[in-house]
């Protein structure tokens, strides 16, 4: 058996807690380009991890079609986007706030081609660098959590998305309660930015303990008006 290096064996270290424990967009940076190497042989599959199915699922269940571009929002290293893709979603772009993940993603393919047509590093706590209405859909699996974002941030995936776009976003139990994500998405759909909210409670990871918030998610999916 080969030894793994020591950037290995400390980025098998990484879990729930140090994940749900940063602070900002730097700290964001350093714990996934700790991460990127062993995120899905280690923790996603030690873990049984199932968001990135529930998202995709939640997205393409009941659309007829896509008149345009999807846009993969913390695409990390693209397991949301082959998802995508095996669903038969035909273009899809990602932006994360980590390079090494980023890497990760643009290694991902179907049917012979790249999974994500473009990627992008971005920070969501700022302006996006993407023209506005420009994406027919809007996936995030894990953006959403303690230490992220909270739901001012969707103010820039609604600018960034077409009328009648629709989007799936999951949002990590306990960080929805927390920081009034319920609350804040139902005065979008009173003032008519966006319609047909509804949500889809699904574990983020297998056997998931269905009293701890934390492994389970409330994906919001809606229409931009």
């Amino acid at each position: 058996m080969t030894k793994p290096t020591a950037a290995e064996s400390a980025a098998a270290g990484i879990g729930l807690e140090e994940a749900y424990a940063v602070d900002g967009p730097e700290a964001n940076r350093e714990l996934y380009a700790s991460w990127a190497e062993t995120y899905e042989s280690v923790f996603l599959a030690e873990n049984d991890y199932l968001y990135h199915e529930h998202v995709a699922a939640a997205f393409c269940g009941g659309l007829d079609e896509l008149d345009g571009p999807v846009l993969d929002v913390g695409c990390g290293t693209g397991v949301v986007g082959a998802e995508l893709a095996r669903l038969g979603v035909p273009v899809i772009d990602g932006i994360d706030i980590s390079p090494e993940m980023l890497a990760k993603a643009a290694d991902k393919t179907h049917d012979g081609r790249s999974t994500y047509r473009q990627l992008f590093e971005a920070d969501l706590t700022g302006r996006l660098d993407l023209d506005s209405a420009t994406y027919a859909g809007i996936v995030s699996a894990g953006a959403f959590t303690h230490g992220h974002l909270g739901p001012e941030s969707v103010n820039e995936l609604i600018r960034v998305a077409r009328p009648g776009a629709r989007c799936s976003l999951g949002i990590n139990s306990a960080h929805f309660a927390e920081v009034g994500f319920g609350d804040w998405l139902a005065e979008r759909s009173e003032a008519g930015v966006i319609s047909g909210l509804g949500f889809v409670v699904r574990p983020i990871y297998g056997g998931a303990d269905p009293d701890n918030p934390d492994r389970w998610t409330r994906i919001a999916v809606f229409t931009v008006r």
